[in-house]
């Protein structure tokens, strides 16, 4: 029988001052899978896939008929390449990771960084908060703004609990470029020419008096 979905909780959350993300997650059990067999004997995606967070614009599913029909579910829908919504300018992103360890807390550290030039610049970071303790998979979205995260970035996303490393994934937010008009705006002062007119106020007649 199929395990009801767990509900959408809305994560408290702690934002750089670089960039604005909305968070809205749930966290998954580490047994994602429906099957006969008991849970200890299953070899499913949170081994197979452990260390690795798969991205998407579309929500992931949380169950399968076995681990397999799982795990190639998650290879049909991940995705590296984000196109920007214009109507919005921002790229909604949804993702699953699955975490090398169980998680020994009930919340995990995100972090995104701007890697596109071979740098890496912290551009935000946000606490996801689950249900319960030993859980290793996470499910969930957030919103990039172009606002204030720009675009044409690859990003790296990186998940931790005290200070160690447990998931990450990279991915790319495309989309136009500004373009720049090259008009520039004078007052009517300066188009009509009276500006120039005007004599510096800091320079004085040097004539001689006689």
């Amino acid at each position: 029988m199929l395990a009801p979905e767990p509900p959408t909780l809305e994560s408290p959350m702690l934002v750089s001052s670089r960039l604005s993300v909305a968070v809205t997650a749930f966290a998954m059990m580490a047994i994602l899978l429906v099957t006969g067999r008991p849970a200890h004997a299953q070899k499913g995606p949170e081994k197979q896939f452990a260390g690795k967070v798969f991205l998407s614009d579309k929500r992931f599913p949380t169950t399968a008929k076995s681990p397999a029909a799982y795990s190639a579910a998650l290879k049909k829908q991940e995705k590296t390449n984000f196109q920007e919504d214009k109507e919005t300018q921002s790229w909604k992103i949804y993702y699953a990771a699955f975490l090398k360890s169980p998680l020994d807390d009930v919340q995990v550290n995100v972090k995104l960084y701007d890697v596109s030039n071979r740098t890496q610049q912290l551009l935000a970071a946000f606490e996801q908060y689950t249900d319960t303790r030993g859980q290793r998979t996470v499910i969930a979205n957030f919103t990039l703004e172009r606002k204030t995260a720009g675009v044409n970035k690859e990003v790296l996303m990186v998940m931790e609990s005290n200070r160690k490393v447990l998931a990450s994934g990279r991915f790319r937010i495309l989309g136009e470029q500004e373009k720049l008009s090259g008009k520039v705006d004078f007052s009517d002062d300066e188009a009509s020419g009276r500006d120039e007119a005007k004599p510096p106020a800091a320079i004085k007649d040097n004539k001689t008096k006689k």
